[in-house]
């Protein structure tokens, strides 16, 4: 029951999450926890403005469910292994400001990297702390990540991190996995 608690838990914050109010400014749609220039002039507004890091504010981890599928949204799915059973995949929250690894049960546990560095180059996003490099590249049509670590591999408690991610926004719209009567 405890599994089954916690799965809807975690459809309703997700669902929560989806309901945040949109600005619509020039034309283009911006959430809430959009990028905004720092006090850093030239070069952290250049960063701001070449590479949008709103597509990567909140990533959520999926799994490859059926390789075969020509299908997105059936190829992958929610990780329910880590969400059903052990409660230790990690989300991903990206800005400007910060770079951190969230418990996708418990947002106050957290990781938080405030000095990095991060570059754009097509379909690659590399975010590059003291001692890592993470390289989220995009695999798939719909925004599906692939993301490979580089330097010193992280350990991080509770935290445990996925091969694939995708935004939140569309996390709904892969089918869904039930987690089963597991009583563990």
């Amino acid at each position: 029951m405890k599994t089954t608690r916690l799965f809807y838990m975690i459809i309703l914050s997700l669902w929560i999450s989806s309901c945040k109010p949109e600005n619509k400014e020039n034309g283009k749609q911006q959430t809430a926890t959009e990028i905004t220039s720092s006090s850093k002039a030239g070069k952290a507004e250049k960063r701001a403005q070449d590479i949008d890091l709103s597509q990567y504010s909140r990533l959520i981890p999926v799994e490859l469910k059926d390789s075969k599928s020509t299908d997105v949204l059936k190829k992958y799915g929610i990780e329910f292994s880590g969400n059903c059973y052990s409660c230790d995949l990690a989300i991903i929250k990206i800005n400007e400001k910060n770079f951190d690894i969230v418990n996708v049960c418990d947002e106050n546990d957290f990781e938080r990297f405030k000095k990095f560095n991060y570059e754009n180059s097509g379909n690659i996003l590399k975010i590059a702390t003291a001692e890592t490099t993470f390289i989220f590249t995009k695999v798939e049509k719909e925004p599906v990540y692939q993301l490979k670590i580089e330097g010193k591999q992280p350990d991080f408690k509770n935290k445990r991190i996925s091969q694939f991610y995708t935004p939140e926004n569309l996390i709904n719209k892969f089918e869904e996995h039930d987690c089963g009567d597991f009583e563990g």
